[in-house]
């Protein structure tokens, strides 16, 4: 992957976990991403779904500043995670912090737990704006057979997040 490719995904996807656009990524930001998945999936936070979520989210957290917070303050400058994407990326790690969050945000959105993501479950996930719903759908549908299974899922935010690099 090219370095500037990496820089890019790496700052999209801090924007998108810096909730409250003060600059840094703290435990704060995950939970407020967890509260919004959950809101999209219209998932109450007080079942076991919705607690796969958060601990997700928070799991996420713990593994980002322990891995990421170079000056140790407990929060995550934008420069210290740009600076270390490259190697989350090459170790595996974010792979493997990305996962659970997949997942269990999968099982949120599969509002009849019939293992599948059909396209009226995805379409209250699916929020990356400038992105034509239907197309994203079929995108995810790795297979075609129109329903998204968790594994295309989980490939599908992996890339989401990577991007083209």
């Amino acid at each position: 992957m090219p370095q500037n490719g990496f820089r890019a995904s790496a700052e999209r996807n801090f924007d998108d976990l810096d909730t409250d656009r003060d600059g840094f990524l703290t435990r704060y930001d995950y939970m407020a991403l967890a509260q919004r998945r959950l809101e999209q999936t219209g998932m109450p936070a007080d079942t076991p779904e919705g607690d796969a979520v958060v601990d997700a989210f928070l799991n996420a957290w713990d593994s980002h500043v322990h891995a990421l917070d170079t000056d140790r303050d407990s929060r995550i400058s934008k420069e210290e995670y740009v600076r270390s994407f490259d190697s989350l990326v090459r170790a595996g790690t974010l792979d493997t912090v990305l996962a659970p969050i997949s997942r269990a945000t999968f099982a949120a959105a599969d509002r009849d737990s019939d293992g599948w993501i059909t396209a009226k479950e995805f379409s209250a996930l699916w929020s990356r704006s400038g992105t034509d719903l239907g197309t994203a759908f079929t995108e995810v549908d790795a297979d075609g057979d129109g329903r998204i299974s968790v594994e295309e899922f989980v490939r599908a935010r992996q890339a989401l997040l990577i991007g083209d690099v």
